[in-house]
């Protein structure tokens, strides 16, 4: 499996906590805003149907990534669908702020939860958006087979794509993370300050999505990691749809028990 192994700036304990949060924000509302994990709630409620829930288990949430535009989406006619939030380092204020909007709908989990062992408390189909390919393989694995362990389902879903052709749209990051950052409610001085007057922010999330397209798992290779992980009585597809953005790709791994 090709992967580099380099960190991205945000993952690092060193990197604060406020900045990692001003990121996150600013990936949530790009999600939302071109409505980029849209293709994927035929296969997320194809899921929630074969193993007869309404519960998701956000993994790796951020700011919570698409679900404040996507949970009445999901929803099926009969009953709402609940969404609980959860991160390593989770932003309570982004969480307070969606469960408030989505009317309770959405809730979340304001303590650190490792998605490679995720409490039984939190039963439901687990969703990992635009955060898988910050995990190193083994460090993969055990989220798969914690997953299957659990005897739950997963759906995992990337939109950066270790694609040459995807290098240089990084470079007009800056100027778009600059430009969009007064649009992302609620509006803060700090924000604005270290994106637009000194803009550290926007630097930092550029280094950041090139490192991410080197580091995302193509189909191939999440298909080596299924195969590399105890598995019996489990189904996975594995592929790529086209996103609502087309000028993006869906990467997606689902997983769940065939019984």
């Amino acid at each position: 499996m090709k992967r580099y192994r380099l960190r991205e700036i945000a993952d690092n304990l060193w990197f604060p906590s406020m900045f990692r949060n001003f990121m996150t924000d600013i990936l949530e509302f790009i999600v939302v805003k071109y409505r980029i994990y849209e293709s994927a709630i035929p296969l997320i409620k194809e899921v929630m149907e074969h193993m007869k829930t309404n519960q998701i288990i956000d993994l790796c949430s951020g700011s919570s990534g698409p679900w404040s535009q996507m949970q009445v989406q999901v929803q099926g006619q009969k009953e709402p669908v609940s969404v609980t939030l959860t991160d390593k380092y989770p932003n309570v204020r982004a969480f307070k702020k969606i469960k408030e909007l989505s009317g309770n709908r959405i809730q979340y989990i304001s303590e650190a939860v490792d998605a490679a062992n995720v409490p039984l408390y939190l039963n439901g189909m687990r969703t990992i958006f635009s955060a898988f390919h910050h995990f190193e393989p083994d460090a993969a694995r055990k989220i798969l087979q914690d997953t299957v362990d659990s005897r739950s389902a997963i759906g995992i879903f990337e939109f950066s794509e270790r694609r040459l052709d995807k290098i240089p749209f990084a470079f007009f990051l800056p100027l778009f993370v600059f430009i969009i950052a007064p649009f992302i409610r609620p509006r803060t001085f700090k924000r604005i300050f270290w994106v637009n007057i000194i803009p550290i922010i926007p630097c930092v999330f550029t280094c950041d999505a090139m490192i991410s397209y080197s580091a995302t798992y193509s189909p191939k290779d999440l298909k080596e990691l299924v195969k590399s992980i105890s598995s019996e009585g489990y189904e996975w597809k594995i592929g790529q749809i086209p996103s609502k953005l087309r000028t993006m790709r869906i990467t997606y791994l689902i997983g769940f028990p065939k019984d």
